[in-house]
């Protein structure tokens, strides 16, 4: 068990972690994955849907594995991404409640350039695109590992599987019977964080359950009004039902109250309410030579924040002289998203040389937004995909993969993506080439959005201000992507290491552009003459990069050293988007066990300069370091303490706004 506290404290404190034990089964331990993926038989799932070893995984894969995990003293979902190569995580442009998670470049507040899913479910907005990573409503000690496959992978998982995937895998209900305390309180008593986590589960028959819930509560940086408090409630349950069919149902709810707004006219201080849920259903029938899964999800999100602003002459450039009447504004970011996906798909060994992969996808989104359509209709999207892969092995060492989806929507044409893989084992090496292509559809906002703000002033008279217009002849972007990996291990599978250099041209880019507004005879049409942004489709990129993992595991597991680095150079005719790419990122973390009782690990982050799409300045190069201790107080009950230093360095800022990341000591 852990305790956690943020970075975003202004001064340094201690937090105290006390119990975590499993009394139901006294002898239940940790559960280490890299066992599987690091050991004789690393395995992957993600990719192709096929099990696969990570050496013939037909794309780079990054598996962050729960002792991983464990060993960053992550609280949040997001801090575990510093591990993956060319990953950037900073805290978006209003207040510092709500992280942000960009690969290579391109970030903003709603990063859309990769496809986010947990156990399969994609959790990506339809809305604005992104992710609500502070608002998943998935507990940090539920996750066994995380898949992320760098490089476009639309051939699995369609359209905004584009830069990178990211597969969250929690953890079967087998794994944790038991019961686990875990809480967090902070010793400054000026500050207001606290964590639990509680968890319990048993096996009835041929049935696990697993019960888990907790709470965070922060108050954020002294200076800026970003506190949050965080409510979650999960379980799941997985059950045989024949020698060969399997049934995992999961559910899961999250209730969020955070603080928003920067003190601005339009922007006041206030309390942002978000709820979130889901429901998964999963079957599986496995058989010898073919497999079949069939799943139905659901997935809602739900925040209300709206309120009315102060008189907005002066923060409208009113010249008080003119002695005009107060203006004031009604602002309602009130959104709601609902998703409801349908998933078959089998797995057929055809011969021991000839695997086929297929399946269907139905998806359908509801969303509802006032500040993005201007109205209080609820808007339906709906999406259809088939794909197909083989994996086909004509020589000893040799597998070519091919995949293939084609996709629709109700907003886009009908797409094809592909990806061809060749993979050749050499002795202990295996050098894959790999050519693929995906889109990236443009979400609701883009489209068909039609943001504007409501000011009134006496009389009655409601005065309109355009702000954004979507754009309805938006294409998708488009994206070729080519690369040569090298996946390697030596002294019998103890070190690992995985080097891809690539390059990837993206085309019918969208960038931000302003239109004039057309002039109006209607009354309620303000400010003639202004504009408002939109998007085309007139912006490219072309990147080159290389990147490297390393692992170290050895046998006798006292110690691991892992580690990933990765060098871009992008060229773009946006200045934005060409100046949002580092030209590199390097981490290292790894453990250390002193005595069976006494553990030590650290990690090391680094940066170079870049900006944030969506900030109003660029950040320098940062470095941040984390170490962590860990006392066994009892280890049958896996009672311990943890004591964790975070960003023993200098303070930082990770978006370009200021804000320092400043550091913090836990205990």
């Amino acid at each position: 068990m852990k305790l956690l506290s943020t970075p975003l404290k202004a001064t340094s404190y201690l937090t105290l972690l006390t119990l975590c034990w499993s009394p139901i089964h006294a002898e239940s331990q940790d559960y280490y994955a890299e066992s599987d993926f690091f050991g004789e038989s690393p395995v992957v799932l993600t990719v192709s849907r096929m099990h696969k070893p990570l050496a013939e995984s037909p794309a780079s894969v990054t598996v962050i594995d729960r002792q991983m995990i464990k060993n960053s003293g992550a609280r949040q979902i997001s801090d575990i991404f510093f591990m993956v190569p060319g990953f950037i995580v900073g805290h978006n442009t209003y207040n510092g409640n709500k992280p942000v998670v960009a690969y290579q470049g391109l970030g903003t507040q709603f990063y859309q350039q990769f496809q986010i899913l947990i156990d399969g479910r994609s959790v990506f907005l339809p809305l604005f695109g992104g992710v609500p990573w502070a608002n998943l409503p998935l507990l940090l000690e539920d996750i066994e590992r995380v898949e992320v496959t760098r490089g476009p992978n639309a051939v699995t998982y369609g359209a905004n599987a584009f830069l990178a995937t990211i597969n969250i895998i929690s953890r079967h209900a087998a794994e944790d019977t038991g019961l686990a305390v875990s809480y967090t309180h902070d010793l400054d008593h000026s500050s207001k964080t606290q964590d639990l986590y509680v968890r319990m589960g048993d096996q009835v028959g041929d049935l696990d359950w697993r019960i888990t819930a907790g709470r965070d509560t922060d108050d954020g940086h002294e200076l800026f009004h970003d506190s949050y408090a965080t409510n979650k409630f999960n379980i799941r349950t997985d059950f045989l039902t024949a020698y060969n069919q399997f049934w995992t149902i999961q559910a899961g709810i999250n209730e969020t109250a955070s603080n928003e707004g920067d003190g601005d006219a339009n922007n006041i201080f206030r309390d942002e309410d978000s709820s979130g849920s889901y429901q998964n259903i999963k079957w599986e029938l496995i058989d010898e030579q073919l497999s079949t899964t069939v799943k139905l999800t659901h997935t809602r999100q739900d925040v209300v924040d709206h309120f009315e602003t102060p008189v907005l002459n002066t923060f409208l450039g009113i010249d008080p002289s003119l002695a005009l009447p107060d203006f004031t504004g009604t602002v309602n970011y009130d959104r709601l998203s609902d998703r409801i996906d349908f998933e078959a798909y089998q797995n057929r060994a055809l011969n021991e040389q000839f695997t086929l992969n297929y399946g269907l996808n139905l998806r359908k989104d509801v969303v509802k937004s006032f500040y993005v359509f201007h109205d209080f209709e609820t808007y339906t999207m709906k999406t259809q995909r088939l794909f197909t892969s083989a994996e086909w092995k004509p020589l000893q060492g040799l597998t070519l993969d091919l995949g293939l989806t084609y996709e629709d929507s109700d907003f886009t044409d009908r797409d094809l993506s592909h990806r061809l893989s060749l993979i050749q084992q050499l002795g202990n090496h295996h050098l894959r080439l790999v050519t693929s292509t995906a889109n990236r559809n443009p979400v609701l906002w883009e489209l068909i959005g039609n943001t504007q703000f409501d000011i009134d002033v006496p009389g009655g008279i409601t005065l309109l201000i355009p702000v954004w217009k979507g754009n309805n002849q938006l294409l998708p972007e488009h994206i070729k992507s080519t690369e040569i990996g090298l996946f390697s291990h030596f002294m019998e599978r103890q070190i690992s290491m995985d080097l891809r250099v690539f390059t990837y041209e993206i085309t019918d880019q969208a960038r931000i552009t302003r239109s004039p507004i057309p002039p109006s005879t209607d009354p309620n049409t303000f400010y003639q003459g202004a504009s408002f942004r939109t998007f085309d489709n007139t912006a490219f990129s072309e990147v080159d990069g290389i990147e490297l993992s390393v692992n170290f595991s050895p046998k006798h597991k006292r110690y691991r050293i892992y580690g990933g680095a990765s060098a871009t150079n992008a060229v773009s005719n946006d200045v934005q988007h060409n100046n949002s790419f580092p030209d590199d990122t390097l981490f290292v973390g790894g453990h250390f066990d002193i005595t069976p009782r006494h553990q030590v690990s650290s990690n090391l982050y680094t940066v170079s300069a870049f900006k944030m799409r969506d900030a109003p300045i660029a950040i320098d190069r940062y470095n941040r370091i984390d170490l962590r201790y860990q006392f066994t107080i009892d280890p049958k009950s896996s009672t311990r303490l943890e004591l964790i230093g975070k960003n023993l360095q200098d303070d930082y800022d990770d978006y370009g706004l200021g804000r320092k990341q400043e550091s913090s000591y836990l205990m």
